[in-house]
């Protein structure tokens, strides 16, 4: 059986079963939502960075939708942040490990998209040292211990949009109740980025600006839009990984996006250490599709 090992457990989140146990259950203890969701969501967008960062807005997405109705099977899309990622490569079988133990992929589910798309192929070496996806794992295994997961890297190209079509097209014949995530950051302004709005403050709110461009597209579902938006303004690191899962969304019967939180690496930190003199500002949010 094929297991895809943790690459980043003990950095982006924690590496000990017990302090990650404790993690997950802080973050969405912490978690707030909406008292007038939707009733039916069929997925949502979640950022990827340590759980430090932004592991409480992904708790929110996955919360969102837990609530709506129990996670059974989740296809994730994820970044590629190596450039390696030619088409929508599945993570086809086997299990990815974390821990707090192992998750199945729901083989049944990556096999029918396999089969209904040659822009999607098996390929589980996409996933070998990727982290957009895996952040997200152990805290599905701690609120939905059961659940299933097919994993899908999603280049930022043109193909994004079929890749998302295609998934959604399948769920919505063969496994209605099976929902999409989208992982993605947004602005990377500052420290180590480049400062295009300016520095400090000045910067902060720049990155703010930007951002609202891509939550706009979210809100309005406009896949279409999302690709050529993260190459000119940059407010997206996983933009393909957004499109599929707006795309799939779509098919799925979604007609507007709701953007639950969103807030910035800066506010974050200088929440904890204000005298913190480092301006890096990466983006964060969560949001679901109904």
């Amino acid at each position: 059986m094929t297991v895809r090992q943790p690459v980043r457990a003990g950095s982006f989140y924690d590496g000990s079963p017990d302090d990650c146990e404790r993690h997950a259950r802080k973050l969405f203890k912490d978690t707030h939502l909406p008292s007038n969701l939707p009733e039916t969501l069929h997925g949502g967008v979640v950022p990827h960075a340590g759980w430090m960062y932004s592991g409480r807005l992904a708790a929110q997405t996955i919360k969102a939708l837990h609530e709506a109705r129990p996670l059974d099977t989740i296809v994730l899309f994820g970044a590629d942040h190596v450039g390696v990622v030619r088409a929508g490569e599945v993570y086809s079988e086997g299990t990815w490990r974390t821990p707090l133990g192992d998750v199945p992929i729901d083989e049944e589910v990556a096999g029918k998209i396999l089969e209904a798309d040659t822009d999607l192929w098996a390929n589980p070496d996409a996933h070998g040292y990727e982290h957009s996806i895996e952040v997200q794992v152990p805290l599905i295994k701690h609120l939905a211990p059961e659940a299933r997961i097919v994993p899908i890297a999603v280049p930022p190209s043109g193909v994004a949009i079929g890749v998302g079509e295609t998934v959604g097209r399948v769920l919505a014949e063969h496994f209605p109740q099976a929902r999409v995530i989208g992982s993605t950051d947004l602005t990377h302004h500052g420290g180590h980025f480049p400062s295009p709005g300016g520095r400090g403050m000045q910067g902060v709110e720049w990155t703010r600006n930007n951002d609202l461009r891509m939550l706009n597209l979210i809100e309005v579902m406009d896949a279409e839009r999302v690709l050529s938006e993260a190459a000119e303004r940059g407010n997206a690191c996983g933009a393909g990984a957004l499109t599929a899962a707006i795309a799939a969304c779509r098919s799925l019967g979604s007609s507007r996006g709701i953007v639950l939180e969103y807030t910035n690496s800066y506010e974050v930190i200088h929440s904890m250490y204000p005298d913190e003199p480092d301006d890096t500002t990466v983006g964060y949010a969560s949001a679901v599709f109904a």
